[in-house]
């Protein structure tokens, strides 16, 4: 009766990991990231606000490649980071990998504008890697002329890196 039951059990299991698996393939609605030619055409660059420091630029080339923090992007005390985007587009977020060397709350806020479309505080740990997640529901439309940024703010001063930015991006 109890192997039965373990039988039973087993398949009962198996169906439902088989049944999570078939759902997750249909619900992620296909790639909605652009390979890095194309998100060049749509994002440039981005310029990054630094507390008390002058502004700076990256490609977004470097942001995007394989290196996950390359020498060319700074540790910094960043308050913004704004996308420079050269035309209209539907946006579904924004997600990138973040560290600190010490540890910190650093809140995060993808804007269009005035508007904070999504919101994400994150506690990192001395040197750990944290993924922000920035991901909307219903996509946003940007437009060229649009200021669309993320505002980062924390109660501290914490100097952190970023890289490695998925920008999901709808057709509709």
């Amino acid at each position: 009766m109890r192997n039965k039951i373990l039988i039973g059990a087993g398949i009962l299991l198996t169906v439902f990991i088989v049944f999570l698996i078939i759902i997750c393939g249909a619900s992620s609605g296909g790639n909605n990231t652009l390979p890095e030619e194309e998100l060049k055409e749509v994002v440039m660059s981005v310029t990054c606000d630094v507390k008390d420091e002058e502004s700076l630029t990256y490609d977004i080339s470097i942001l995007v490649d394989e290196t996950q923090f390359n020498d060319e992007i700074q540790t910094k005390n960043y308050t913004k980071i704004k996308f420079n985007q050269s035309q209209n587009f539907n946006s579904l977020g924004v997600a990138f990998i973040a560290k600190t060397f010490d540890n910190s709350n650093i809140t995060f806020e993808l804007m269009k504008n005035d508007e904070i479309l999504k919101s994400s505080q994150i506690n990192f740990e001395n040197s750990v890697e944290k993924d922000v997640n920035l991901s909307l529901e219903q996509a946003v439309e940007v437009s060229a002329e649009d200021e669309f940024y993320i505002a980062i703010s924390q109660e501290g001063e914490s100097s952190f890196v970023f890289d490695t930015m998925l920008f999901f991006l709808s057709e509709e």
